[in-house]
């Protein structure tokens, strides 16, 4: 019989992005404690809190929306009406704020909960709160603090996004 605990917190990685678990139930397997989660909806449920977060999508978060809708460059770009370079863009941010349009982040998101079939009542209370100037805004502050860095010669660990959800 396997061992269980519940662990107050958890950082997990294996999305390609951190996401902070917090009360997760855990279970030893093979002498590995892992989360005892079904990972199909944890997978869904960080798709959606992508959608409403109010920040700017990451590189790595948009290759994680791309492969989880299993999606080549092509088509992905084709369905935001850019080229698959520009994708191959966003994604080399990795860790950083993506450089991509407000406007066709905001379709991102969109694309999201439709294809994740989420209720009118959602779809319409994140398409309402999406504030693209508030993202454009800290696009453009990220922006200049990656100059501003580069130009001073300092060279620090920047702390990583990280999406909470209760599990």
């Amino acid at each position: 019989m396997n061992e269980r605990k519940i662990v107050d917190r958890y950082l997990y990685k294996g999305l390609g992005f951190p996401v902070f678990l917090i009360d997760v139930p855990m279970i030893k397997i093979h002498g590995t404690w892992t989360p005892d989660i079904n990972y199909n909806q944890f997978q869904k449920g960080i798709l959606i809190a992508l959608a409403m977060r109010p920040f700017p999508f990451t590189g790595d978060q948009l290759h994680f929306i791309r492969t989880y809708f299993e999606m080549k460059l092509q088509s992905f770009a084709a369905q935001f009406g850019v080229t698959h370079a520009a994708v191959i863009k966003w994604e080399n941010q990795r860790e950083k704020i993506a450089k991509i349009q407000p406007t066709t982040e905001a379709c991102v998101r969109l694309f999201i909960l439709e294809k994740l079939k989420v209720s009118n009542e959602e779809f319409r209370k994140v398409f309402r709160s999406m504030d693209l100037g508030k993202i454009a805004d800290i696009q453009k502050r990220r922006e200049k603090e990656t100059k501003s860095d580069r130009l001073e010669g300092i060279f620090k660990e920047r702390g990583r996004p990280q999406i909470h959800i209760a599990v």
